[in-house]
């Protein structure tokens, strides 16, 4: 235990922990080096009297006087290990900016080592091999800026393209940055939209810094985190407002039903995806782009009518989880099916009815999705579906049903 260690190893260890930040409370110290209080008191009284100049901001905490200059921090070899780690792990990070700016802080690191240190850390570098991001893409450059932005309360202007193509300038009040599978995000107050919102690094196009300031949030990022479950709040680029009947205005506008559907089948086009990494936002155009230039519809045999389906089955979980995507239309046979079409029945179930009104082109599609995904549904994960019917053949102005399966 850490108060078995002898004093002096104690108060070496204090010393570097009050180097590593502004403000150090007494409880940080009592609960890193399991001690009490008092002991506490005790230790920086004894660093006090061996010459180091240590503030106390009464009910704050303590503080290494500014300008006064430690001998370098030697490391043990467990430390110096955990460093080479992860240099290795942040060396596959998708951040460009991330990525150099850490290399050139371990380089300065390994400065202070001892000779047999950096011997032992350049044979643990040629030993560890992190396999995330295979292929070592750099899909942002803007990490470090954003993290100046956020400490310093800058606006910053950006140039941004969602997943599903729509283009924006925005003026947002940076607040806090967070990474998810393998993507960074910025969470970040958009005075557009007058809410706070997510935004995926990689797809940010052009980002400047402004010198304008901005009044700091008075919100910790916990807080951000719990209001985002209180509205199930899932996916990048979503408002999240303090004022919870826009949700509900929002779930209103799509004229929920529930109702029993017939079995049907349909014949069509098949692949599988997955909303993870944003994989669905690449396959799923690409299948309606082909969809659309190869004229499926026309070569499906013994479809009712050319009302286009686009479902969601055969889910391996939630809808976060792979799934089958179809896009095709309902049929009375299945006989003779081209080659490279698929044909799957639906039983009959209970769904929830959702009608979609908008510019498809503009995401109306996908933002009725979002409202559904932070819907409370007891969700069934058997098929969910769209309708592009007479209504939707303008894309600007649609009108598009979407079933989703609810348990019954």
């Amino acid at each position: 235990m850490a108060k078995d260690k002898p004093r002096l190893t104690r108060l070496a260890a204090i010393l570097t922990q009050l180097q590593s930040k502004k403000i150090v409370t007494a409880r940080d110290i009592a609960e890193k080096h399991d001690i009490s209080i008092r002991t506490v008191y005790r230790d920086i009284r004894t660093l006090e009297h061996s010459g180091i100049p240590i503030v106390t901001e009464e009910g704050k905490g303590y503080s290494i006087l500014d300008g006064y200059n430690l001998p370098p921090v030697m490391f043990s070899e467990e430390e110096a290990n955990a460093l080479i780690t992860a240099e290795k792990i942040i060396n596959k990070n998708k951040d460009a900016s991330l990525v150099q700016h850490y290399i050139n802080a371990v380089e300065k690191l390994k400065a202070v080592m001892r000779s047999n240190q950096k011997v032992k850390s350049e044979l643990l570098t040629e030993r560890i091999h992190i396999r995330n991001n295979k292929f070592n893409l750099k899909t942002s450059d803007y990490l470090v800026t954003l993290q100046s932005a956020v400490t310093n309360y800058k606006i910053v202007h950006l140039e941004y393209e969602s997943l599903h193509n729509h283009k924006s300038n925005r003026d947002v009040e940076p607040f806090a940055l967070f990474s998810t599978n393998e993507n960074w995000l910025l969470i970040a107050y958009c005075r557009n939209k007058t809410a706070f919102r997510a935004f995926r690094l990689d797809c940010i196009e052009k980002l400047i810094v402004k010198d304008e300031t901005f009044e700091p949030h008075k919100m910790t990022l916990q807080e951000y985190f719990e209001e985002c479950k209180r509205n199930w709040l899932n996916t990048p680029d979503t408002p999240l407002t303090p004022d919870a009947n826009i949700f509900a205005i929002k779930l209103k506008k799509l004229n929920m039903q529930k109702l029993q559907l017939d079995g049907f089948t349909v014949v069509g086009i098949k692949i599988k995806t997955t909303n993870e990494n944003a994989q669905s936002s690449k396959d799923i155009p690409a299948m309606w782009d082909r969809f659309m230039k190869e004229n499926i519809v026309s070569k499906i045999p013994n479809r009712v009518d050319d009302t286009v389906y686009a479902i969601y089955t055969n889910y391996e979980g939630h809808y976060m989880k792979p799934y089958d995507t179809i896009l095709g239309c309902k049929v009375s046979s299945t006989d003779d099916i081209p080659k490279g079409m698929y044909s799957q029945a639906f039983e009959a179930k209970q769904y929830a009815k959702f009608t979609c009104k908008g510019d498809v082109t503009q995401g109306a599609v996908y933002d009725a999705w979002t409202t559904i995904w932070n819907a409370k549904l007891d969700r069934q994960y058997y098929a969910d579906f769209e309708v592009y019917g007479k209504k939707s053949i303008n894309p600007k102005d649609a009108e598009i049903d979407i079933f989703v399966s609810i348990k019954g």
